[in-house]
């Protein structure tokens, strides 16, 4: 028959708070292994004459609390060896913040029995101390778990076990990214004995005074917390009755031009690399997706969830080359593989509507790029950059024709637009970037144009061509000469 391990909790504080069947147990035991002797109820056993052994010598020894709690796990399969019963008690619940129980389900639990005595955690004391009912909503995190947690303020965040002044600072840093810096935090410790403190403080001088492992920092909800769900109840607000009367007058369609607008307003902070504005703009441009997610959820169409549930799913399905065990080790290969899968995903054949289905709200220099994009993925290319070169030339050709005949000009010009976008995609150039950047150029170089004609003392608009050509020439080698630098 196997060994059997139990795992004992010694509750937050001395003996008064072990349960009777604990106590017994521990009594009756030849020796007891604990975590650590850094807890009152280790102390008093201790002097009523129960013999302990502790893992101190481990946390001594050890740089990290992972490698830690690796070794006490195998110092009790060790023990198990040996002993057809041993006894491991820990502070509080065993099931509550303690790591070590999570390796001994792992890692010991299939070769051994383990039986859970439960005790009193330290969070009863909390709902005591705090006088707060936990089915308003509670949420435990280690202080090292804190980072992209998803915060939202809506229930009482406790975070054990901060047991020094470095641990507070960082903790108070990666609160300070969600809760305002004034939020009101309880640094509890030692409750339950009669050294029990309760400290107020605000946020920002939440490290101030001295932790110990008995430590805990606890913060009430709070409606400034920033978070997504506190911008989606936001929005909820402005469309409700008593809300803003131009929100809730939008639609889907009338919404249309403020997305395009916001996205173009991205564009241009991207362009100008302002990384203040862009900040700003992708904040603009987010709202516009919360907006049309509240529309939907007043029609019953779908929910915010709906939407992430989606994105979360497609880029983890479509990434097998990093949440599988396909291989993608370029950029190309990452392309066929997206593409591979949105294929299957697809249930409609090569018919037009399927085929080519961008929007049709593209610009048309994108639209170009992504129906030629779409026609070379099933063969429809050239092989060789003489191909679309040629085509430039010819369509340059036919446009001369047309315009000495007077006939056919806006098709033969469409005809040269599209065959010019095919030659820039073809030099891996994306058409709309690089017009963009000429037009950049050309306001650039017309501004300097301008700014040295009335150096000159001259009206810009009073000038020949002729005039103005000599300008233009020396404003692009002005403005050539100042990008060389």
């Amino acid at each position: 028959m196997s060994s059997c391990l139990h795992v004992i909790g010694l509750g937050p504080s001395g003996l008064e708070q072990l349960t009777l069947g604990n106590y017994r147990r521990i009594c009756g035991a030849k020796k007891i292994f604990v975590r650590t002797m850094q807890h009152p109820c280790v102390q008093e056993l201790m002097d009523e004459g129960v013999l302990v052994d502790s893992f101190d010598d481990i946390y001594a020894a050890e740089s990290s609390f992972e490698a830690v709690y690796e070794k006490i796990t195998e110092r009790l399969r060790s023990e198990l060896l040996k002993s057809s019963e041993v006894i491991y008690a820990i502070p509080g619940h065993p099931m509550v913040a303690e790591k070590t129980v999570q390796l001994i389900e792992e890692k010991l639990a299939q070769e051994y029995e383990v039986v859970i005595h439960p005790a009193m955690s330290f969070v009863e004391e909390i709902f005591r101390v705090l006088k707060f009912d936990p089915i308003d909503g509670v949420l435990i995190r280690n202080y090292d778990a804190l980072k992209d947690v998803g915060l939202t303020g809506q229930e009482w965040l406790i975070i054990p076990q901060v047991y020094n002044k470095l641990i507070a600072s960082e903790v108070k840093l990666d609160l300070m990214t969600s809760y305002p810096d004034d939020a009101w935090v309880y640094v509890t410790q030692a409750l339950g004995t009669p050294l029990e403190r309760v400290d107020k403080r605000p946020l920002y001088e939440m490290d101030h005074g001295t932790f110990d492992h008995l430590t805990t920092i606890v913060l009430p909800p709070n409606s400034d917390v920033i978070s997504f769900s506190k911008l989606a109840k936001v929005m909820a607000t402005l469309r409700s009755e008593g809300g803003c009367a131009w929100d809730r007058e939008q639609t889907h369609d009338t919404l249309k031009p403020c997305l395009i607008e916001e996205s173009y307003e991205v564009l241009d902070a991207i362009e100008k690399r302002d990384m203040y504005n862009l900040c700003e703009e992708l904040g603009d441009l987010l709202l516009q997706v919360v907006f049309h997610t509240q529309l939907a959820s007043e029609a019953s169409d779908f929910e915010l969830q709906d939407v992430l549930q989606g994105i979360i799913q497609k880029l983890i399905r479509r990434h097998p080359h990093v949440f599988g065990k396909e291989k993608a080790e370029t950029a190309e290969d990452v392309i066929q593989t997206w593409d591979r899968i949105k294929k299957e995903e697809k249930t409609s054949g090569y018919d037009e509507a399927a085929f080519f289905n961008d929007p049709l709200g593209l610009p048309a220099l994108m639209w170009a790029s992504a129906t030629q994009r779409r026609v070379a993925k099933v063969g429809f290319d050239w092989s060789e950059l003489d191909g679309p070169w040629g085509k430039v030339q010819e369509e340059l050709q036919e446009l001369k024709s047309a315009l000495a005949d007077g006939i056919g000009i806006r098709e033969e010009l469409g005809d040269l637009i599209f065959s010019v976008v095919n030659l820039s995609r073809f030099l891996k150039l994306d058409a709309e970037e690089v017009l963009r950047e000429a037009i950049h150029k050309f306001q650039n170089r017309f501004l300097k144009m301008v700014e040295l004609s009335q150096i000159g003392g001259l009206d810009f608009q009073q000038l020949s061509l002729g005039e103005m050509d000599i300008f233009w020439e020396k404003a692009k080698s002005q403005v050539k000469s100042t990008k060389l630098m």
